[in-house]
This record gives C-alpha cells, structure tokens and sequence, in this order.
C-alpha cells in the first residue's frame, strides 16, 4: 500500500474511533465506570491499528536520552507533572480515580502514536518543527473537543501539554518518553485534588506556560535539532 493509500486508511480509522468515542460519552457521560472501560477498549484498538500501519514512521526518530540531563528539562518537566497537583480539581471517587490513573496509559499510548508520531512526524517533513508542533497541536485541540469540558481554558491548557510533548518528542527522539510523560500527567490528574490547590483550574495555562518555556529553551537552543 502507498503511504497516501495508509495515510487514508489512518484518517478513516481515527474518524470512526472518533465518532464512537462521542457516542460512550454521550451515553455514559464523561465519569463513569463502563463509559471509559469502552473508550480504553477503543483506544487500544486504535492504537494497535496506529502501530501496525504506521510503526516505521513512528519509530523514525532515534532516541538520545543525554539532553534529559540538563536542568531546563528537569525543571520542566518536574513542572509540567507539577500543574495537576496545584490546579487539578478532576474530584472522582477512589474506584473510578484508579480506573482513569489506569487508562492514563492507553490514552498516552495512543494520543502520542498519533500526534507525535504520525502527525508532527509528517508535518515536520514538509514544513519544519515549530510549525509541524503548532499544527498538531491545533488538531490536538479539536480531537479533544467532546471529552473535556469545553472552555478557552481548558483547551489552551490542551494545546500547551501537546507543544511540551511534541518539542520533548522532537530533542529527545523518545515516542516512549512522550507518552510516559503524558501518562504520568493524566495519571496525577485522575487523582486530584491531592491538595487544597491555591489556584482554580482555569490558571493551569500559567504553569504550564512556564513549563513549555523551560522545555522550548532546551529543545531549541543550540544543538538542539530533533532526529529525523
């Protein structure tokens, strides 16, 4: 199959998972035990086709973990893990909190095969990296719309989480180290509050803004080109 033949196939697939995904949403709203054991069944079969169709393209990078020592990573990375700790309100019950922190894992198995590995891979190609990060992560944004709760907040914290990963994506060459990180990310948030947060969770665009600083200043400072 050619890759424009591929590339249809993954449009036709990520339009159905889509399309279902609103539907166990609509029906079971956006908590609830059998609505995100349904969209995690759909997750994984849509990360299993991701990965059969597109894997060379995925795994097109080649990791160098060394950068991953230097202390604006550290610090933004540690910030970014930080932001659902200080404003994260999601507040549900111990069971179902399990169950999200759980599905974190599919969730980024899946979001980064498409938009880190497959979509900036191919924009980066064709248009260079900080347009390939802004124009994933526009779509990044509107495939969220229907499972968050719609707000320019929410969204613009969206579309910041999506550019940090896509540039630690981009310096370090790592599809794993993106969706650990945004794993782990989801993963904290499912447990929140953890602390009475001296923020509300609109200002979540604040640290997270911070944050894509520190990893921009890394990611792109001298030396600092993503593999290809």
């Amino acid at each position: 199959m050619t890759l424009r033949g591929t590339l249809l196939v993954v449009i036709l697939v990520e339009l159905l998972y889509f399309g279902l995904t609103r539907v166990v949403v609509t029906h079971f709203g956006l908590a609830s035990m059998e609505g995100e054991l349904l969209r995690t069944a759909l997750r994984l079969s849509s990360a299993g086709c991701l990965w059969y169709l597109m894997k060379p393209l995925i795994l097109s990078k080649t990791p160098d973990f060394k950068p991953l020592r230097r202390l604006p990573f550290l610090l933004g990375a540690a910030l970014f893990l930080l932001t659902p700790v200080i404003v994260g309100r999601y507040d549900l019950q111990p069971e179902l909190a399990m169950l999200f922190a759980a599905a974190s894992v599919p969730v980024g198995i899946k979001e980064e095969f498409l938009f880190r590995g497959i979509v900036q891979n191919l924009l980066e190609s064709r248009l260079g990296l900080l347009a390939a990060v802004i124009g994933t992560n526009l779509i990044f944004v509107v495939w969220h719309i229907g499972v968050l709760p719609a707000s320019v907040w929410t969204f613009s914290q969206v579309f910041l989480a999506g550019a940090l990963l896509g540039l630690v994506y981009a310096k370090s060459g790592s599809i794993a180290l993106a969706i650990a990180l945004h794993a782990l990310y989801d993963a904290v948030l499912s447990f929140t509050p953890l602390i009475p947060q001296p923020f509300g969770e609109n200002w979540g665009f604040v640290p997270l803004s911070a944050a894509l600083l520190l990893i921009a200043y890394w990611a792109l400072s001298r030396g600092a080109a993503g593999r290809g």
